[in-house]
């Protein structure tokens, strides 16, 4: 499958737990100040209120008023869909029309939170963010990088918008204003039998100054095999406990 834009599609809360291996650790986030970057219209951010201290959530499609939004984000799943029962890339017993009744129950709970909460969700895009350095603990980043490398390089793209040059500025993004960690899946290729994505070797093997980094597998099912890994980063805290997953 290919796509020549992104395209406006969320996922569940609970499925964006999962694939950022949160799940039983929010405890430690409690107070957090937590950014979805890009937030699209799946429904992390209201499965996060309340939970947190505080979640922001951005995309650039947040300026367009509900009406469109939900248009554009069921014409992008339908088209999507279209897309994936005509994809080699997933398995044959991944079952599309449950996911898709689970993305359009994320999307309504996104607009839900979102009329409940319209001063947490911002328009703004990756590689600039209209936010002080540090000002969020916790960073999530899903299905922008790496997804929408070029074909090529194993994501989406038609296109070379997303070249391993945007990937180092929107990475460097994140981190800027994260004081703690950034999340990010996936850091896989998108393809039946997924691999490390090689944009994701190279940058964690440059983070900016003042991180470190490491791959986790993680237990979110979006229909391939093989790796399905996520990254995640901090910023050296000299008086944090040592802890880190397997880079295996």
């Amino acid at each position: 499958m290919q796509l020549a834009s992104v395209v406006f599609y969320g996922r569940p809360g609970e499925q964006a737990l999962t694939m950022f291996n949160l799940e039983g650790d929010l405890d430690q986030w409690r107070d957090a100040r937590v950014l979805d970057c890009p937030g699209g219209p799946g429904s992390l951010s209201a499965r996060l209120r309340g939970l947190v201290g505080e979640v922001v959530a951005v995309d650039p499609l947040y300026a367009l008023p509900e009406e469109e939004l939900e248009r554009r984000a069921l014409a992008d799943l339908e088209r999507t869909m279209a897309g994936l029962r005509n994809s080699a890339a997933l398995r044959p017993d991944f079952d599309l029309e449950a996911c898709r009744d689970q993305h359009i129950q994320a999307l309504q709970a996104f607009l839900e939170d979102r009329r409940r909460h319209p001063e947490h969700y911002r328009n703004a895009s990756l590689p600039e963010l209209p936010f002080p350095d540090q000002s969020f603990d916790l960073v999530l980043s899903g299905h922008l990088l790496f997804a929408y490398a070029p074909l090529r390089n194993g994501g989406l793209s038609s296109s070379d918008d997303f070249d391993l040059a945007w990937h180092r500025l929107a990475l460097t993004e994140l981190c800027r204003v994260s004081r703690r960690a950034v999340h990010h899946y996936p850091a896989h290729t998108i393809e039946r039998v997924a691999r490390r994505h090689p944009y994701a070797t190279s940058l964690l093997a440059d983070l900016p100054p003042g991180w470190r980094g490491a791959f986790s597998s993680s237990c979110y099912d979006q229909g391939h095999d093989g790796c399905t890994d996520a990254l995640q980063l901090a910023r050296i805290m000299l008086d944090e406990p040592e802890f880190w997953p397997s880079d295996d």
